[in-house]
């Protein structure tokens, strides 16, 4: 992720809500948590109705030696 994202900020994205059936059958949740990614709040509905939720991950600025 840090290769394509410099900080300092903020990478939002949204995936389905834990009660979702593609939560589980996509991996996509665990995959955001793997990469450092925290739950955050509840947004809108996908397109079929179904939950989504919002995961953001924190970039730090970039620390470089002098």
């Amino acid at each position: 992720m840090r290769r394509y994202v410099s900080g300092p900020g903020t990478v939002e994205v949204v995936t389905f809500g834990p009660d979702h059936p593609g939560a589980v059958e996509s991996g996509a949740r665990a995959f955001y948590e793997k990469l450092g990614f925290a739950p955050g709040e509840p947004t809108d509905p996908g397109p079929e109705g179904g939950s989504r939720q919002i995961y953001r991950l924190d970039v730090p600025a970039d620390v470089r030696a002098v």
